[in-house]
């Protein structure tokens, strides 16, 4: 496989682009773990892409190389490089947290390779190590979003989903159910005297500074770990507070 491969399979890759303001509103089964106060849609919609203009090359993708998605076509409207879709609303915000432990135990050796097959099982290092760690979480039953982008699109592509959050493999964030549906004004950017996405500062001087609302150093368009998109945004407010343990 080489990288020209991967970016012809990104080039040629078209989805709808009938975009109209909807409400995203996925039903979850409780707990949702967190690392960051936000949940993005796009970032979503954009692995999701992924793994459909690749096909069978999303599953070898080289480990040591970051790909320029920008080339990617979403089914989501863009202001610039900035995606009309909202930072994740949540029913319910208190924090609160978990241990979780992992430990090897012999329901996992169909994973071992024939050369490991024989001998000592490493559980202090590698894939198989043993931890424990504390991961926050929150028991909202209710997740939604608002965007601007193709409808037909997003109901095909979106409950190719599991899970949202992190931890989705142990049941965390499981996707019940998962509702497309039409409003009348497009909320990704501002709602209700409220920023609903970060936002970078060039394009954050029409709104205005409302209380909650700071400006900071973050990433404002996917993949979200890219030290690439990074910039000084304005960003919404945090409504994940402490829970009572």
């Amino acid at each position: 496989m080489e990288i020209k491969d991967i970016y012809e399979r990104i080039d040629e890759y078209q989805v709808g682009q009938e975009f109209q303001p909807l409400q995203i509103i996925f039903h979850i089964r409780p707990p949702l773990f967190l690392t960051n106060p936000w949940l993005y849609l796009d970032s979503l919609v954009q692995y999701l892409c992924l793994r459909e203009a690749l096909g069978e090359l999303f599953y070898i993708l080289p480990s040591d190389i970051n790909l320029n998605l920008d080339g990617l076509a979403l089914p989501i409207k863009k202001t610039e490089d900035v995606y009309h879709s909202s930072v994740s609303l949540f029913d319910k915000a208190p924090l609160y947290q978990s241990t979780i432990y992992k430990r090897f135990n012999d329901m996992q050796t169909y994973k071992l390779k024939p050369r490991h097959r024989k001998g000592r099982i490493h559980t202090d290092r590698g894939y198989f190590k043993d931890f424990m760690i504390n991961l926050p979480f929150i028991l909202s039953s209710k997740v939604s979003y608002y965007t601007c982008a193709d409808k037909k699109e997003l109901e095909r592509l979106l409950p190719y989903l599991t899970g949202i959050g992190k931890k989705t493999d142990i049941g965390g964030g499981r996707i019940q159910k998962i509702e497309v549906n039409s409003v009348e004004q497009d909320h990704s950017f501002y709602k209700d005297g409220e920023i609903m996405r970060p936002i970078p500062s060039h394009l954050a001087k029409n709104y205005l500074l409302m209380e909650g609302a700071v400006y900071m150093n973050t990433s404002y368009k996917p993949p979200y770990w890219d030290k690439r998109n990074v910039a000084m945004c304005l960003v919404p407010k945090n409504k994940v507070q402490m829970g009572i343990d």
